[in-house]
């Protein structure tokens, strides 16, 4: 009798590490999705704000602090446009130097560091880019 209580205790044990290690395992997967949908929704804002530089003319100023929102695919993300640019003489070209980052997360605002007790996932991309 005490083997068998010994056994079903070990027994025990092994099913509730099995079913601790799965779980770990579900949720790692679902942060790598979540941060791979980040990843797409803040390189969907940097070419977002290149178009909008490069050919619509707009400024730094009509970019900086956009908030865009996605749906479809990237529903629930949003991204989080920042510009700078500068003018640089290239010889006797002037060359207006632009640099565009974006912030794309899972939340309403980004980046705000996350609503307590949900799983904020974000990535930032950065580009420079030259115009004459």
């Amino acid at each position: 009798m005490v083997a068998v209580i010994a056994l079903l205790a070990i027994l025990a044990v092994f099913g509730a590490s099995i079913v601790v290690i799965s779980t770990s395992q579900q949720i790692g997967a679902a942060l790598d999705l979540q941060g791979v949908r980040a990843y797409h929704a803040a390189r969907g804002g940097v070419e977002w704000a290149m178009y909008q530089v490069l050919r619509n003319g707009r400024s730094c100023a009509d970019l900086q602090g956009k908030t865009l929102a996605y749906g479809a695919n990237l529903a629930g993300f949003s991204v989080t446009v920042g510009c700078r640019s500068s003018s640089h003489e290239e010889g006797s070209t002037p060359v207006t130097v632009f640099t565009v980052s974006a912030t794309g997360c899972n939340e309403a605002a980004c980046p705000t560091g996350g609503t307590p007790g949900t799983t904020y996932v974000e990535r930032q991309l950065r580009l420079t880019l030259g115009s004459n």
